[in-house]
């Protein structure tokens, strides 16, 4: 395991050099990566193991051996989620309606059903999701008594929504609202999955930690080094016009992540 953990993050004393300072594997994982749960991390107030716990870094998350069928040698269960039986509330749902259309009013968007979350987010739900141990592992079991803390729990009903399919039929849709006509945009290649469908790892990348000093991004994918830019490109890869696009209205008290015509 310590070998693929090495050829993984890069961690080879000659290749130590090469390691990106934002990665998981940077200074051979003595780092505060904030998805660095082992005990290398050198936060001394972050969630990671103990001095004396599991240094290996990805097992936290992926195994060679025993893995899950959800994805990429993903070493960790299912999420509980907030309703402690694996479902998660749709974007708005405990909101009210929030628009003149919603994505689960488009059947081509796919949003919803007994498979929501999907792809990519439940991963990132198997931790963030509140409730499931973040040191819970498949194999190997608990590897570290750690619990996710209650900033990085993800509240999937005022955050922006995901894993719903986001192609020319959903977005003809949308543009058929005369509020939002004109104010959306298919995005770049690579930014959806293989199903086209939005996920957490659209905007974010969890391997790589952007945070630091001004820039208040976290993970963020499309990063520049100037945060303002970094949000507003990536907003405008979907929405004409950035944040400060006229399809986009803030709701007053719902969260600054929580966008509808009003």
């Amino acid at each position: 395991m310590g070998a693929l953990l090495g050829l993984l993050l890069g961690m080879g004393a000659g290749q130590a050099a090469t390691v990106d300072s934002k990665s998981l594997g940077f200074q051979g994982g003595a780092n505060e990566h904030p998805h660095n749960l082992s005990s290398l991390n050198t936060n001394a107030t972050g969630i990671h193991a103990p001095a004396d716990g599991e240094n290996q870094i990805c097992r936290f998350c992926h195994t060679p051996h025993g893995a899950s069928n959800k994805g990429p040698l993903w070493n960790r269960r299912d999420p509980l989620g907030p309703n402690s039986d694996g479902t998660f509330p749709l974007y708005g749902q405990n909101s009210g309606r929030l628009g003149e259309i919603e994505i689960d009013d488009i059947p081509a968007a796919q949003y919803g059903g007994a498979d929501y979350p999907n792809g990519a987010t439940r991963l990132c739900l198997s931790c963030h999701d509140g409730v499931t141990a973040v040191g819970e592992v498949l194999n190997r079991g608990t590897i570290a008594n750690l619990s996710m803390s209650a900033r990085g729990t993800i509240d999937l009903d005022t955050s922006h929504p995901v894993s719903f399919v986001y192609n020319n039929d959903v977005l003809g849709a949308i543009m058929g609202v005369p509020k939002k006509a004109g104010q959306y945009t298919l995005p770049p290649q690579g930014m959806l999955d293989r199903q086209d469908r939005m996920q957490c790892t659209s905007c974010h990348d969890p391997h790589v930690d952007t945070r630091a000093g001004a820039y208040t991004l976290p993970m963020w994918r499309m990063y520049s080094g100037n945060d303002n830019n970094d949000y507003e490109g990536t907003c405008q890869a979907c929405h004409v016009g950035g944040s400060s696009s006229p399809g986009l209205f803030r709701t007053p008290g719902i969260g600054d992540n929580h966008f509808s015509n009003p």
